[in-house]
């Protein structure tokens, strides 16, 4: 028994460590569409924001961590239907994963353009279809809510380079970056 115990708890502990990289193994996101890019301004935000950046240069690596930081602090998840404007889910800091990577999109969008990085990083809001391991998963869901799912694309433009996040998984599971066909 006592065996059986330490190796669930090692079997837990693995998963809990490498769950970001086994996820990306199991889960890969198509991309079906492009969302609007949406302004962000909101005051309150755009003060937080720059406080954080202050006059520092920040990697992108930095902006996506910073832009993620910023989004989960900022929203709880909801299954109900609310807006995708990053700028009116401010109001009851209440969203879906289009909400989430809405937000997202807006906060590393500016942070770009405060960074003055425009010339080589561009941030997309995208939506996609989930595939298990080659599977769409979508067809095995009924609901309009599992029908697609909204994550970004930061492309770095020099080095041809692709960063795809979703913000809303990373809010709850703390995995940050996810495979992208």
């Amino acid at each position: 028994m006592k065996n059986k115990i330490r190796f669930l708890a090692f079997l837990l502990l693995i998963l809990f460590f490498f769950r970001g990289s086994i996820y990306r193994f199991c889960i890969t996101y198509n991309k079906i569409a492009v969302r609007n890019a949406v302004e962000l301004r909101n005051e309150t935000l755009i003060k937080r924001i720059n406080i954080e950046v202050k006059e520092k240069q920040l990697t992108i690596e930095e902006i996506i961590d910073l832009s993620n930081k910023i989004t989960s602090d900022e929203l709880s998840f909801t299954f109900s239907k609310v807006s995708g404007n990053s700028n009116l889910i401010l109001k009851d800091k209440k969203a879906n994963c289009i909400g989430y990577s809405s937000l997202f999109n807006s906060i590393c969008n500016y942070i770009i353009i405060k960074q003055k990085l425009t010339n080589q990083y561009k941030c997309v809001h995208l939506v996609g279809e989930l595939d298990f391991l080659g599977f769409d998963i979508h067809q095995l869901l009924n609901s309009p809510f599992f029908k697609d799912h909204d994550f970004n694309q930061i492309k770095d433009l020099i080095n041809d380079k692709e960063y795809s996040i979703d913000p809303s998984l990373s809010d709850y599971f703390y995995i940050d970056y996810v495979s992208c066909k």
